[in-house]
């Protein structure tokens, strides 16, 4: 049963249907998890989501890597990441399309004279 200085958590019982247990068991089966580390899951996903934010899947494998690159870094959550890398990506997109034609001719021009082009 327990080993000496072991802890018993506190537990209690959660009615559900038939049909909610199933789907339980077996997406905790496929992320190989208990029922209580997959609940958890799912409450950390709904203390992030509100009526500003959506969900974006990424692959398991994806997600892990993201990880343990923020470990050593002011992001909280592969979440955090995630929405910082989007933002960037957006704003540089947003840049390169400001630059007008006759802009990036006149950079062009510049730069050639310059012995760059």
């Amino acid at each position: 049963m327990y080993q000496s200085g072991e802890v018993m958590e506190n537990r209690t019982t959660i009615q559900v249907s038939e049909d909610l247990r199933k789907q339980l068991k077996v997406l905790a089966a496929r992320r190989d998890i208990s029922y209580q580390e997959l609940l958890q899951d799912m409450i950390s996903v709904f203390k992030e989501l509100n009526q500003e934010k959506t969900i974006i899947s990424i692959p398991s494998m994806l997600a892990d890597k993201v990880n343990d690159k923020i470990k050593k870094t002011d992001f909280a959550s592969v979440s955090d990441y995630t929405t910082f890398v989007l933002r960037q990506m957006l704003m540089e997109s947003a840049h390169k399309q400001k630059i007008s034609a006759s802009d990036e001719e006149r950079i062009k021009d510049k730069l050639r004279k310059l012995g760059y082009l």
